[in-house]
């Protein structure tokens, strides 16, 4: 298959799996974007709505407070006004005086200009009970024992609204607006009032224009039904609706309710206390989705397919033809083997740098192929005179062996001169300078000790420093012989500290010791590990001022592992690597403040090395160092047998 021809196919199966992915993820994404827009947009107009039924109570609470300024209303002698205290249908008449007449005039006046006033009425402490208009059953009434009339004496001077109820004479619900009629000194003398008519609130929510276009429903704080489309639902419970859901209508403010293939979406009124709640069916947000998904998919098919066709074309100028130029160029080289060809470099880019490498390629492998021409020459050159040259080269290494051996008996020479020219003039020094300061020869004063303390120390400083020298050479000449034998390590840590306690003591330096009872024998060199505990010890007590040095030993597994600790100057991490190697020095240069060869921890390392055993070390400077040397402890071996 052509390369356009499987890019095109590349095309097509990237586009089917783009559909699929949209197609699969695309409904879920929409739905809950779409869910999440109206939810939005319709608590923001119960908002709206919830703002206008509060001017609405707002207006007939202003209306009531006027109603009881009126003077007509608030005439004081009600002794003749009409009262149903001991009324029956039977025996009942109406007899209506002047200024009762008077006040029935004004709440008629009101309740006939106001549409959504079911009646308006006014109750006296006397039983009195005056209405607009006649009540339909001239039946017992008391006004005084009336939710209205005891909720508005429980509020002297205040506006209070009564809680929703059924009215008796007409399928709807209403809600009482009522105020206390009050002398100068706050006394109270009756109540009046007015009964709004949600009929009209209802036909109001019902016919709002709903986000998503369902219907509309109104709630009390107790879940009552105040308002819908379906009469038969007035003044019932939500719980007929929401059943187990009820619970959060009541406790949340606001929110999104799924049940029966509806979203219930409500919004608490903050000032009445009432839930407001639009209903949007499935179906209505599902067709827009579908509508959305559909729209999508087209435009991604037809961008798709324009993506497609326009890439080929670009891929056509500039991406195939160059390949296939390249192609018939190295076919050619292939076919013939002759790397002398012309190769075109018209593209860009990516491309171009691609031909200008085949190009550099094809030229290095005709380097390559005429090189290895000219070495193919020069090979049968010395295949040619191989035997003279190998005999060439023989008599050079014969020479450099010589030498090498040559030099290395003189080192030896030197070494044994060394041994026996230097240490023993130093040994005769150190025991001659010994006699004079125990002054067996004769008293001296305080600077002839002091001088012969100083050739003492300088004596024995020297002569550490050629037995070092002599050490580091025998390791590295491969003469250095090490026992392998058991060595009790709780006594050779014994004899070191006895041999550095003075020099910590002149310091005053705490030496502590922490060897575990059970640590047994190892295996090693009893006189080199002498010589590398003396060496960790000495260190540690040189390099610390004030504080301690503590040397712990313990067993771990199959080994003996010995910690020198020390609370002295420590060590930078860039120096940790210079701590083994020969002549190295951490504290180096001519102002230096500690004295010392750089071979002790060299040798140390290497005399470890030799006998199985390791060295480490863990330092902060200025916080001290912690050496750890570590031995093979001998198998069933205690300090006890």
């Amino acid at each position: 298959m052509k390369l356009q021809s499987r890019i095109l196919v590349q095309y097509l199966i990237i586009g089917l799996l783009v559909l699929v992915l949209i197609g699969g993820t695309l409904p879920t994404a929409l739905r809950d974007q779409k869910l999440d827009s109206i939810t939005d947009d319709s608590i923001s107009q119960l908002k709206h709505i919830d703002f206008a039924l509060n001017n609405f109570i707002e207006e007939v609470q202003n209306d009531v407070m006027e109603l009881s300024m009126n003077e007509n209303v608030r005439v004081l002698d009600d002794s003749n006004f009409t009262n149903f205290l001991n009324a029956t249908a039977e025996n009942f008449t109406y007899s209506i005086g002047p200024e009762e007449q008077d006040i029935i005039d004004v709440l008629k006046a009101y309740q006939d200009s106001h549409p959504y006033v079911n009646s308006v009425y006014m109750g006296r402490e006397n039983g009195a009970f005056v209405r607009a208009y006649p009540r339909a059953q001239p039946t017992q009434y008391d006004p005084r024992e009336r939710p209205w009339y005891i909720l508005a004496e429980e509020h002297p001077g205040e506006i209070v609204v009564t809680e929703p109820y059924s009215s008796l004479t007409t399928n709807d619900v209403n809600i009482g607006i009522d105020t206390t009629l009050l002398l100068e000194n706050g006394t109270i003398y009756g109540v009046i009032g007015t009964d709004i008519t949600l009929v009209g609130l209802t036909d109001y929510i019902s016919s709002v224009d709903c986000v998503g276009g369902g219907e509309m429903m109104l709630f009390d704080h107790a879940g009552t039904i105040l308002a819908t489309k379906d009469p038969s639902l007035l003044f019932k419970n939500a719980n007929i609706i929401l059943d187990e859901q009820t619970w959060r209508l009541l406790n949340e403010s606001e929110g999104r309710i799924e049940v029966n293939e509806t979203y219930l979406i409500f919004y608490s009124s903050p000032e009445l206390g009432w839930k407001i709640v639009t209903i949007v069916p499935f179906d209505t947000i599902n067709e827009e989705i579908n509508e959305s998904i559909i729209s999508t998919l087209l435009f991604v098919m037809f961008a798709l397919v324009l993506l497609s066709v326009i890439t080929i074309a670009i891929f056509k100028y500039t991406l195939i033809r160059p390949l296939s130029n390249l192609t018939e160029v190295s076919k050619k080289i292939a076919e013939t083997g002759n790397l002398e060809q012309n190769i075109k470099l018209e593209s860009s880019g990516e491309m171009a740098i691609l031909g200008q490498s085949f190009k550099l390629m094809v030229e290095k492998i005709n380097e390559e192929k005429q090189g290895r021409e000219r070495v193919l020459k020069e090979l049968e050159a010395y295949r040619d005179h191989l035997e003279e040259l190998v005999d060439v080269r023989t008599r050079e290494l014969a020479v450099a062996k010589e030498t090498a051996e040559s030099a290395d008996r003189l080192k030896s020479a030197f070494l044994a001169t060394m041994s026996h020219e230097l240490r023993t003039p130093l040994n005769s020094i150190i025991g001659f300078s010994g006699i004079l300061l125990q002054e067996l020869a004769g008293p001296l004063n305080e600077e002839q000790r002091k001088q012969m303390g100083m050739v003492s120390d300088s004596s024995e400083h020297l002569l550490a420093l050629i037995n070092d020298v002599l050490d580091i050479s025998k390791i590295e000449a491969g003469q250095m012989v090490i026992a392998n034998g058991q060595v009790n390590i709780r006594a050779s840590i014994e004899k070191a500290i006895r041999t550095v306690r003075p020099i910590a003591e002149k310091k005053n330096l705490v030496i502590n010791v922490e060897v575990a009872p059970e640590i047994g024998m190892v295996h090693g060199d009893g006189r080199r590990i002498d010589q590398v505990l003396l060496n960790l010890l000495s260190n540690a007590i040189k390099f610390t001022e004030e504080g301690n040095v503590t040397i712990e030993c313990a067993p771990q597994d199959d080994r003996a592992v010995i910690r020198v600790f020390d609370t002295g100057i420590g060590i930078k991490r860039a120096d940790l690597d210079k701590l083994f190697k020969p002549f190295s020095q951490v504290d180096s240069g001519l102002t230096r403040k500690y004295e010392g060869t750089g071979l002790g921890l060299s040798i140390s390392k290497k005399l470890m090395e030799l006998m199985g055993g390791t060295i480490g070390v863990e330092s902060e400077e200025g916080k001290g160092s912690v050496f750890t040397i570590t031995f093979s402890l001998v198998k069933n071996e205690t300090m006890g047998k």
